[in-house]
């Protein structure tokens, strides 16, 4: 028998109001470009909400703080090219011309014929769940969850999720790759978010936890700090050039991420960082 825990993420976050969102939705767009700017960062808000339902109009003006008429034209553009549809209930989700898209994207970062094969191993070898998450400036977004066979489960990360970088291990382990004073600005840009949602995770425990990370060449724990009795564990996949930009990781309950079965997990992990790094070469 399986038994579920869920223990969502969003439970600990308000649903609008998010800063960057904002601040981006056309006040950083260089003249001539602001309509496009707005345009994608609506269809990049609608995709976080894709697995909750899509959004309304009111919601999307809300969360952007765009004008009702603009919000309005924005969409019906997306709308009349297929990157969103309207729900019978008048939400708006993602349309199949984002599918294609997203189709396209994922050959061009290898995450479907690659990193989601060693997910799939590594949920399959710890019987928890692994994921595959990929970094966008200052967030990470999961990309893939691979299900173990583990009967109890801990439901704290869905793709589409996107958080940002510094809460969970994937957003650790991000950080633990990049250089002392760029991973130092990341936490400084997201400070606002992390401590409006996660009032423990002050610049100076990320930062903390971050440096342990490093020490462990890489490696980031995150216990219970985004939602209790969970546990996760992540590591970089090494770019040929640049910051990385996929992380694998694994995520289960609490009680089952002792210290011997952690070395374990993360000699896993290693595992396949290295068979993902070879095949970049």
């Amino acid at each position: 028998m399986e038994i579920s825990i869920f223990l969502p993420v969003t439970s600990r976050r308000r649903p609008f109001h998010n800063v960057e969102d904002k601040t981006r939705a056309g006040a950083e767009a260089r003249p001539g470009s602001q309509s496009v700017r707005r345009a994608l960062d609506l269809l990049s808000l609608v995709s976080r909400w894709e697995r909750r339902g899509g959004l309304s109009v009111a919601a999307i003006a809300e969360e952007t703080g765009l004008a009702r008429p603009t919000t309005h034209r924005l969409l019906a553009e997306l709308l009349h090219a297929g990157y969103l549809e309207q729900a019978p209930d008048r939400r708006y989700r993602l349309g199949p011309e984002s599918y294609v898209v997203g189709a396209a994207a994922e050959l061009r970062y290898g995450v479907q014929q690659q990193s989601v094969a060693a997910a799939t191993r590594l949920a399959g070898a710890s019987e928890d769940v692994a994921f595959v998450s990929i970094r966008r400036h200052h967030h990470h977004v999961c990309v893939h969850r691979e299900e173990g066979r583990w009967p109890i489960r801990s439901h704290v990360l869905h793709v589409g999720d996107r958080l940002p970088l510094g809460v969970g291990a994937a957003g650790l382990a991000f950080l633990a790759a990049l250089a002392p004073e760029v991973a130092a600005a990341a936490v400084a840009a997201n400070e606002h978010e992390v401590v409006r949602e996660h009032p423990h995770l002050t610049p100076d425990v990320v930062l903390g936890l971050v440096a342990a990370a490093r020490e462990r060449h890489g490696v980031a724990i995150n216990r219970g700090l985004v939602v209790d009795d969970s546990a996760g564990i992540s590591l970089v996949v090494p770019a040929r050039q640049g910051d990385p930009v996929v992380a694998l990781g694994i995520a289960t309950i609490s009680s089952r991420m002792q210290p011997e079965r952690e070395r374990w997990l993360e000699t896993l992990l290693k595992r396949e960082v290295e068979h993902l790094s070879r095949s970049e070469q």
